[in-house]
């Protein structure tokens, strides 16, 4: 049986679409908390006593740095078995062992796989770049930072539902990529990068190492910019990682 909400005559609740038919009202004062919650649920359950430094190995952060800055199409085991060397090879077994690579056999990839770093476990690859931490809530990452990478859908659907006057007011933009991702910034933010990464562009085609390091932001950050650029017909990747003007 359902709890009262308690409302007091000036509180106001939103609420949420948890699964196809099932919805659940929130005071708006807690969605903040509610949303952090979400975040920490997605990080992997390490047993008590056990750090993260015996979980996951440094050799394992880097070679999932490595499968990262594979395109997801491209993540077919036929293909990166063969840029892999045997050392790497064991450690990518070792990694689908625990889990924090599996091998997704479905759609257009149900005879080939893919090689998929699951939404819990993909915070291993962003505290490795350096990049905003996944401890802050969502909205909190985007008042700090400027941007934000939403890995789960309904995540987004609630941050979108969360953020709608602003959306609409035009004070936040973002995307979709086709890595599923989806990539929001503030619009004050995206316009002074996406400024100085038309300079830049402007002499030929760079990778985004390049920009990154021109600009001096994370590799997250300079993706934000360039998606957001990508749908807005400024830029196009003419190959993985390299970019020009349109």
């Amino acid at each position: 049986m359902g709890r009262k909400l308690q409302l007091k005559e000036d509180e106001e609740v939103d609420f949420f679409e948890v699964k196809p038919g099932f919805y659940v009202f929130v005071k708006k004062a807690k969605i903040a908390e509610m949303l952090k919650g979400i975040v920490e649920e997605e990080k992997p359950a390490i047993a008590e006593n056990v750090e993260k430094k015996e979980f996951i190995s440094k050799e394992e952060i880097e070679l999932l740095k490595k499968l990262d800055k594979i395109k997801f199409a491209d993540r077919i085991p036929y293909n990166v078995n063969k840029m892999l060397s045997k050392e790497e090879k064991d450690i990518l077994a070792e990694l689908i062992k625990k889990g924090v690579v599996i091998v997704y056999k479905g759609g257009k990839y149900a005879k080939t796989g893919v090689y998929d770093i699951p939404n819990k476990f993909y915070y291993l690859v962003k505290e490795a770049k350096g990049e905003p931490s996944e401890k802050l809530p969502p909205i909190e990452q985007l008042e700090k930072y400027g941007y934000l990478i939403v890995e789960n859908e309904q995540l987004a659907k609630n941050i979108s539902q969360l953020l709608e006057r602003r959306i609409k007011a035009g004070e936040i933009i973002g995307t979709r990529g086709f890595d599923k991702r989806f990539y929001v910034a503030k619009t004050e933010w995206f316009s002074i990068l996406s400024d100085k990464m038309k300079e830049l562009l402007s002499s030929g085609e760079k990778n985004l190492t390049d920009l990154k390091n021109s600009l001096k932001i994370t590799d997250a950050a300079c993706k934000v910019v360039l998606e957001i650029m990508n749908e807005h017909g400024d830029v196009i990747e003419k190959k993985r990682g390299h970019y020009e003007l349109v």
